[in-house]
């Protein structure tokens, strides 16, 4: 669903003529328009036949997205949704799950409050008047043509993205347009807008309290209502544990009018990005059919076509330079009936791959010195680590949780802040470190060193999905829905990985459940081969590109070195890869708003 809306602290006046006829550009149907006491929310679908979601309201607020009640695992009821409301929208909040925005006017103080559920797939962008009234959006684009003002970018943001990659933070690429993060709550009154969060990633940790549930019955808990509605459930199957776990807990739920199928997308030519064969051999065993895509002739950083995207993308993120690679393989999933992509991204993050040396100090921390051998083998096994440079890690992160002084999100001495050889002084001079979820700044200062490390994995997880693969088709990420999230935050770190194998609560879930081995391989497949094939296919446009680009003009990138590494990269050298793919896709996000708001 897209939607616009105005907050109104003036005299009512017709802001749905404004609203209504942007909306119209993408819905198949007209928008609906909805009036509260001083707010008008106009909405509609993309895709009447795809898009599920819903809207839910009382005289003073609206509930918007796709929403499940926890207890029944059935779709939110109107009646539900009157009854929770009127114990506030905590309790609102605590017995439901799903995407959403809830808004709500309180008449008394003359103040708004919004909300967006921990995983924000549903976006909330705002921009303020002077006069202190709110327009906001799902998309910056419906935004600026609202306006019919053009934008201006947020160097300080773009900087930090490309030194430090994606954050959800409240500010965004342009100047005077903010985003409320997920999982956070924001209070608005004529003079001012505060953003808290409302969701606490802590909530589920109680290591005294056994689970009753394991990863098998969460996850297909979570999974039936959301493919409930679908006539087509198709899996991004790359053959590894997360997709596979997917298959095998969808395999029970789907009815005999739905079909589940499988897809597989591999390069013929590059080792180690095929996994074909494990795709194969999981869909022989749960007996559903794969269809298997040979992406050799479709490669990153292919120009994608200029009508593939409705709306301009809201943030640069790593998956731009793949769009045409994406496009490709998401023209194979059924669009003549109602169809989700669900994608396994998210477990890597939520079950911590690779766990964090740093576990070893929650289990001393939680247990004492009595039984660490186990854990302290373990992580040692996994990482081929000798023992005392793995004790020396755990002794610094044990001296400063005991002292609170834990290390900032975005230290200098954090590995993935290294400068690159193209980058100018003015990069790291324009970028801010504050430029995060605001948790970091909500967690308390004494957290078990583990639990930060998975809670940080989490939000770098939610903060990697920025958009819909395809924008007629919903691409769904059960990993990162909050059940999901609930439950492998809820497990110790050191119980995150054993005898070798990390996620271990989910492979021996799956195993044990279905009966099956294949979730215990350990080998993982690699995209760095594709990615530096495409990069060597499209070398004379990414050179034009970034050489000619926004970042070398204005003085934030040197062209010559930067040329120079992208030469390297394309003949095999990995050094920089990340922020040169970092550097691009911030590129290709300022190109695609190059052209005039019309």
């Amino acid at each position: 669903m897209i939607y616009a809306g105005i907050m109104h602290f003036r005299d009512k006046f017709d802001v749905a003529s404004y609203l209504m006829p942007v909306l119209e550009r993408y819905t198949q149907s007209p928008p609906l328009c909805i009036k509260k006491e001083s707010f008008t929310l106009c909405c509609g679908k993309i895709s009447d036949l795809q898009d599920k979601d819903e809207i839910w309201e009382n005289n003073s607020a609206c509930l918007i997205g796709r929403v499940f009640n926890k207890k029944t695992e059935f779709s939110l009821q109107q009646q539900d949704f009157k009854k929770l409301l009127k114990h506030g929208a905590e309790t609102l909040f605590k017995d439901v799950w799903g995407k959403s925005i809830f808004l709500q006017t309180q008449r008394e103080e003359k103040a708004f409050t919004v909300i967006i559920d921990p995983t924000g797939q549903l976006p909330f962008f705002y921009y303020i008047f002077p006069e202190g009234d709110i327009l906001f959006s799902s998309n910056v684009d419906i935004i600026f043509k609202i306006l019919k003002k053009q934008p201006d970018f947020n160097w300080t943001y773009l900087c930090s993205y490309f030194v430090y990659g994606n954050s959800s933070a409240i500010q965004t690429p342009f100047k005077d347009i903010y985003e409320l993060p997920p999982g956070c709550s924001l209070h608005i009154t004529p003079q001012d807008q505060v953003t808290k969060t409302f969701w606490n990633p802590l909530c589920s940790y109680d290591p005294s309290k056994p689970r009753k549930k394991d990863a098998v019955d969460v996850l297909q808990a979570t999974l039936k209502p959301w493919v409930e509605p679908y006539q087509a459930i198709c899996v991004s199957l790359s053959g590894g544990l997360d997709s596979s776990s997917l298959v095998y807990c969808l395999k029970d739920l789907v009815r005999s009018d739905q079909t589940l199928l499988a897809v597989n997308y591999f390069h013929s030519t590059i080792k180690s990005s095929n996994e074909l064969v494990h795709a194969r051999q999981v869909c022989k065993e749960t007996g559903i059919d794969l269809m298997e895509i040979d992406i050799s002739k479709r490669l990153p950083f292919d120009l994608i076509d200029d009508d593939y995207l409705l709306l301009k993308p809201n943030k640069p993120f790593p998956g731009l330079v793949s769009l045409k690679w994406i496009q490709y393989i998401m023209n194979h999933v059924p669009s003549d009936t109602s169809s989700t992509f669900l994608s396994g991204h998210g477990s890597d993050h939520i079950f911590m791959r690779p766990p964090s040396k740093n576990c070893v100090s929650d289990y001393i921390i939680e247990k004492g010195v009595h039984g660490v051998k186990q854990p302290l083998n373990d992580i040692t096994t996994f990482y081929r680590d000798a023992l005392f440079s793995l004790l020396k890690d755990n002794a610094k992160s044990l001296s400063s949780y005991h002292l609170g002084m834990r290390r900032d999100k975005r230290h200098p001495k954090n590995t993935q802040d290294k400068r690159t050889p193209w980058e100018k002084h003015a990069t790291r001079d324009q970028s801010s470190t504050s430029f995060v979820h605001p948790i970091y700044a909500a967690l308390p200062r004494r957290v078990l060193p583990g639990k930060y490390a998975q809670i940080d994995a989490f939000y770098e997880g939610i903060a990697s999905i920025h958009m819909e693969l395809n924008p007629l088709i919903p691409t769904g990420y059960p990993y990162l829905y909050e059940p999901v999230v609930d439950f492998a935050l809820s497990h110790p770190t050191y119980d995150l990985f054993k005898e070798g194998h990390d996620r271990y609560p989910l492979r021996k879930a799956v195993s044990d459940r279905f009966k099956t081995d294949t979730v215990w391989r350990r080998d993982k497949s690699q995209t760095t081969g594709v990615l530096q094939l495409g990069i060597k296919k499209n070398l004379d446009s990414i050179l034009a590109l970034c050489g000619e680009g926004q970042f070398v003009k204005n003085g934030f990138v040197d062209k010559e070195k930067l040329q120079e590494t992208i030469k390297l990269i394309s003949n095999g050298d990995t050094n920089y890869m990340w922020p040169f793919t970092h550097l691009v896709s911030a590129e290709l996000f300022l190109q695609q708003w190059k052209n005039k708001i019309q």
